[in-house]
């Protein structure tokens, strides 16, 4: 592979996660849907329901990897709201576990679809959020 087919591959490669990002995003806002609804079982253990919202961590974490490598100035509306949840949820990948988080005493992890649950809620509260302008903007 050339240098330049090399850097084409990457350049449609972030493109689409680019664009995954937007849809992931837009379907969010799009919805009032968790990621996951969540029952007891009789031992009171939680069952977790997928809705369309729910993604793999893999795909998540691609996205995650992509949008927090860009600039603190993200372009676009759903871009700097998801950039935004990532930071506020504090979204952790170990090797180990998975996606993690903290929840929101800090005192213990979320389980993965929690974790996905609160990262969906956080990218409504960020898309069509005003956004900080410079003085003078």
């Amino acid at each position: 592979m050339t240098s330049h087919t090399a850097i084409l591959s990457d350049f449609l490669l972030r493109a689409e996660i680019k664009r995954q990002v937007e849809r992931y995003v837009e379907a969010i806002a799009a919805s009032s849907e968790p990621a996951y609804h969540i029952s007891h079982d009789h031992a009171g253990d939680p069952l977790y329901h997928p809705t369309s919202l729910a993604i793999s961590v893999v795909e998540l974490k691609q996205m995650h990897d992509f949008i927090m490598g860009l600039d603190d100035e993200v372009e676009g509306e759903a871009l700097r709201a998801f950039q935004d949840a990532c930071r506020c949820v504090g979204l952790e990948f170990s090797p180990l576990v998975g996606m993690v988080c903290l929840n929101e005493s800090e005192d213990g992890y979320l389980s993965q679809e929690e974790t996905l649950n609160w990262f969906v809620k956080s990218v409504r509260a960020y898309f069509h959020a005003p956004q900080k302008r410079a003085f003078g903007a």
